[in-house]
């Protein structure tokens, strides 16, 4: 009798319980959370972890690769405090959907014997654990993508950039969920179960970098790599409070990364950080940049890593982007983007003014027609090797919409030919205003109650554009003054977001915007970034 898809679920997730080390099971950790009170669950670990291992957790990157380099910690304790962290939190929170602690625990004795024997670290990232989303390919370790039938599929190769990370010194100890096929934003498939928001156990984590964002906010990585083709990186780091970057293509290699729509070039997806600061951000963008992904990757972008960005002018141009014209951001989002706003235009370095995108609408369609290109033919397929239903999170792309066929090959060249159009007039956009950055929402809330209405129309210009865009958590929901206003809406979708949203289910959780900066400017994206937040923390 053939093996059904939901037995080799039943396997994946024992193995993947398996994997976590017996010391560090605990059956009734979630229901011991909730008893006491918590709805943060770094907060809830804080308080029942050893203080030693909490100090190394609560370290930067930097620090601890400073205190690494100087033998005063070693890379076998810092990479035991994270995956012990790690574990716990990936029994609350399903975060993990591959967990090799135990290998992980070897390569730091393996780092510190050579330590011992040279007096000198392998690299900047001696040591320093770093998590992976799923679809970033291990040898040896599947990509399985959110689907039943690659649950079990081993990688033959590493990916280009576990590479350089492993060379630069890295821990690489687990891989972190997706939706089927990364094209949803909350985390769940058939094969795992739904990952949660670190920030509050009961709303999303967001998608499709969800088990990125619960991990690296529950403190069980400082950094780590998600993608981002619509909003990947920065919903999850949205919803769990996270800094993060969504580069452009070819700043960071995607070679030998597993991916939906794998030769889809019209908006590809890209690979960035999400970590706990800024600095860390810039820190692991700079590490990777350099170490030339360009020689060995055709895709990869030949451009060294800019240190202090200088800007030709004296003040910087910020364009402050409040509403799609269609879904208006909760009242939390707008709240700290009105007072982000006032407190940048008291700087004198910075000049704020309010802007709209043109011909929003049209791009929103020409992303919306990239995505469903194919009807959702590569979801069926795929779904149909091991029988498994397709999830609900993709109904939006499988038999959904007008498209019931695969574009022809001559409307897939007229869509490229409008995405292309589209790009113009953006960059005329950029021209004409002159502008250095653009100030916006991430999502129109903070996150959601698993399974409701989503908004995306504000995270893919970056997509289209190829923009670069840096999350910054900016303020926090107080559910005592963000309350709703009553007023006629403008659309079904607005009108369903602002139903779901009931001020006390969001209270306290981090509020998060978006740095939206042109196509390569990382480095610049990140001081600008740095002027911001150093404004806000100054006032």
């Amino acid at each position: 009798m053939a093996e059904s898809w939901k037995d080799i679920v039943e396997q994946k997730r024992n193995a993947l319980k398996e994997s976590i080390p017996s010391q560090w099971l605990d059956a009734n950790l979630k229901d011991d959370m909730i008893k006491k009170g918590f709805l943060n669950t770094s907060d809830y670990l804080d308080t029942i972890l050893p203080k030693n291992e909490i100090a190394i957790t609560g370290k930067t990157i930097m620090e601890l690769s400073l205190l690494i380099g100087k033998g005063q910690l070693s890379a076998y304790d810092v990479t035991y405090a994270f995956c012990h962290r790690a574990m716990l939190a990936h029994q609350i929170l399903n975060c993990c959907s591959e967990i090799f602690v135990k290998e992980a625990l070897m390569k730091a004795k393996e780092l510190d014997l050579e330590f011992q024997k040279n007096g000198k670290t392998v690299g900047i990232l001696h040591g320093i654990p770093v998590s992976l989303k799923d679809q970033v390919d291990l040898k040896g370790i599947p990509s399985s993508i959110g689907y039943v039938s690659l649950a079990n599929v081993k990688m033959k190769e590493n990916a280009l950039l576990a590479d350089k990370l492993i060379e630069l010194g890295a821990i690489l100890f687990v891989k972190t969920c997706v939706p089927m096929a990364m094209m949803a934003p909350e985390t769940e498939s058939n094969l795992y179960p739904y990952t949660y928001s670190a920030a509050n156990i009961n709303l999303s984590s967001g998608g499709s970098s969800g088990g990125e964002g619960s991990l690296i906010a529950a403190g069980g990585a400082r950094i780590g790599f998600g993608t981002d083709i619509g909003g990947s990186i920065r919903i999850p780091a949205t919803y769990n409070g996270l800094f993060a970057m969504k580069p452009s293509i070819g700043r960071v290699s995607y070679l030998r990364v597993s991916n939906s729509y794998e030769a889809q070039e019209s908006i590809p997806s890209v690979i960035g950080p999400l970590g706990k600061t800024l600095e860390e951000i810039e820190f692991i963008m700079k590490a990777v940049v350099e170490t030339k992904c360009w020689l060995h990757d055709p895709k990869v972008l030949p451009i060294e890593w800019k240190e202090n960005v200088k800007f030709d002018k004296d003040t910087i141009k910020i364009g402050v982007w409040r509403d799609s014209g269609n879904v208006e951001p909760l009242p939390p989002i707008k709240r700290v983007l009105n007072q982000v706003s006032k407190l940048l235009k008291g700087d004198a370095k910075l000049e704020v003014v309010e802007v709209e995108w043109p011909e929003h609408r049209r791009l929103i369609n020409a992303l919306m027609a990239v995505f469903g290109a194919d009807a959702g033919k590569e979801i069926i397929d795929e779904c149909a090797k091991s029988s498994e239903p397709i999830h609900e999170l993709l109904g939006y792309l499988v038999n959904s919409g007008d498209l019931k066929a695969p574009l022809t090959i001559n409307e897939w060249w007229d869509l490229c030919q409008e995405v292309y159009l589209i790009k113009q007039s953006y960059l005329k956009f950029w021209d004409d205003n002159q502008l250095d950055a653009v100030l916006a929402p991430v999502m129109t809330s903070p996150s959601t109650k698993p399974h409701s209405a989503v908004c995306l129309e504000y995270t893919g210009v970056c997509n289209l554009c190829d923009s670069v865009g840096v999350v910054l958590p900016l303020g926090t929901v107080d559910a005592t003054i963000d309350v709703l206003e009553e007023r006629p809406v403008r659309s079904e979708l607005e009108a369903a977001i602002r139903k779901q949203y009931i001020p006390q289910d969001f209270d306290k959780m981090p509020v998060c915007l978006q740095v939206i900066c042109r196509k390569t400017e990382e480095e610049k994206c990140l001081a600008i970034s740095k002027m911001i937040l150093e404004t806000v923390k100054n006032t």
